[in-house]
């Protein structure tokens, strides 16, 4: 068995930006997202989802702030 080639690690934005791409195509074709990434997964992801996958991940680290808070009292 030979060793695992040496690939290069994805970064956040290109993954966002895959499954972005794939939701959409899945959604546009009527398959399901699965098949989706599969199906079109080996392929580049284009500059407009990668900057779309980089405003949803500014947008997140800005705004996300601590859990909800459960009550733990019932009334």
């Amino acid at each position: 068995m030979s060793p695992e080639p040496n690939r290069a690690i994805p970064s956040q934005e290109e993954v966002l930006g895959r499954n972005l791409a794939a939701a959409f195509i899945a959604t546009q074709q009527g398959i399901g997202l699965d098949y989706a990434r599969k199906k079109h997964g080996h392929e580049p992801v284009g500059e407009f989802w990668t900057s779309l996958a980089r405003m949803v991940i500014d947008r997140l680290a800005k705004h996300s702030g601590p859990p909800p808070r459960i009550p733990t009292t019932i009334q």
